[in-house]
């Protein structure tokens, strides 16, 4: 059984696509409609998605989240940490408010959200905690320091708890993709500069799809991964090898 927040759009709908593909049941949690993601699995797999909605920003909301998540399946074996907003800004512009934004979305609400997971993994001494971070969760990048500030504290978060909560067979890691073609970065991409900056990043000459994160995930998710914690992967075409 996965939960996986973010998944009303972008890529976290095609995670909990493949999810449910896979033979998982699957809760979505986002702020806006998860209808067309539900949709799409019941169409595509016969399956039914849990539709949970709620704002990653409130303590509240993502406490709600797990309890019903738990209280429809009656366990909870992985969490997809995926909800987050990038908004580019030059140090000297940024304010206060993207800063909050930022770390309340990326990094305040995984941090909640794998507590209360926690909370009912820890009993049954199992479970699954992937965190989506990204190539800049361990390289900077211009232009982008409050969203590099919060992928990286993603990274650390993930090795932190891998480490408290090794003891109760319940793994964390981090998947950090590189960028990839979605609605959220439709702006970049359009632009020919941006994108030739990008793909100059990578040695690939490859913009990611979010199918390409697909098969990292699935296998990060199994028991095939039974021995992988606290470590990061990535799938950047090769950015992180310059």
């Amino acid at each position: 059984m996965v939960l996986i927040t973010g998944s009303a759009s972008g890529a976290g709908a095609v995670y909990a696509l493949a999810c449910a593909n896979a033979g998982a049941e699957v809760a979505g949690f986002d702020r806006i409609s998860l209808a067309a993601t539900a949709k799409r699995i019941r169409e595509e797999t016969d399956k039914e998605l849990l539709e949970l909605n709620g704002d990653i920003r409130n303590v509240k909301d993502i406490q709600r989240m797990v309890e019903k998540t738990i209280a429809h399946f009656g366990k909870l074996d992985v969490l997809v940490n995926n909800a987050g907003i990038c908004v580019p800004s030059d140090l000297v512009d940024a304010t206060e408010k993207l800063w909050d934004d930022t770390m309340d979305i990326n990094l305040k609400g995984y941090f909640f959200a794998c507590k209360f997971a926690a909370q009912h993994m820890i009993p049954r001494k199992s479970g699954v905690i992937i965190n989506i971070g990204s190539e800049v969760s361990h390289v900077g990048s211009g232009g982008e320091s409050i969203y590099c500030a919060s992928k990286g504290g993603v990274f650390i978060l993930s090795q932190a708890l891998a480490i408290e909560l090794g003891e109760y067979g319940i793994r964390v890691v981090t998947l950090c993709p590189g960028t990839i073609n979605t609605e959220m970065n439709a702006p970049l991409l359009a632009d020919p500069v941006k994108k030739k900056e990008i793909l100059s990043k990578g040695v690939l000459n490859r913009v990611n799809e979010p199918e390409d994160i697909v098969p990292t995930l699935i296998l990060l998710a199994s028991d095939a991964a039974r021995n992988v914690t606290g470590c990061s992967w990535s799938v950047d075409s090769g950015a992180l090898a310059k």
